[in-house]
């Protein structure tokens, strides 16, 4: 009957030790690290320097300004194994990222999703440019 009694003792010990470290109970004051969340931005590229790996991507009138991390995808239509150099100002691009401890933002994955667009804010006419303010057409000479 002893035995039965340590037997019962020994299950109910490792039962409930087992049941604390699943529940996340520890004598430690650690907390458990959370990812950091990832979140999709879309928009033109209007500043890129490959060898400092920054970019300002913008949605109107929204400007995000990015880390490029050492181990980020680039990803094209036409070349799924792009890199950096592969992007230029004025590419429409889907950037994955993750906010990092101190607010930095960091590219973990851009998808290259148009060419360089047209700013829309000059007109060619033959070889003279006109820019286009509120919707009047003004000669600069």
């Amino acid at each position: 009957m002893n035995a039965s009694r340590v037997c019962v003792a020994l299950v109910v010990s490792v039962t409930t030790i087992l049941m604390a470290a699943s529940s996340g109970w520890s004598d430690s004051d650690e907390k458990p690290t959370e990812k950091p969340k990832t979140d999709v931005f879309a928009g033109t590229i209007r500043t890129l320097d490959i060898e400092k790996r920054v970019m300002t991507v913008e949605t109107t009138p929204i400007n995000k300004t990015f880390g490029i991390a050492s181990d980020c995808e680039v990803m094209a239509k036409d070349k799924p194994k792009a890199s950096l150099g592969d992007l230029a100002v004025g590419n429409v691009v889907s950037v994955t990222y993750q906010e990092e401890a101190g607010g930095m933002l960091v590219a973990h994955r851009i998808e290259l999703k148009g060419p360089p667009q047209e700013t829309g804010t000059e007109e060619k006419t033959g070889s003279t440019r006109y820019p286009r303010r509120s919707g009047l057409i003004v000669k600069m000479w």
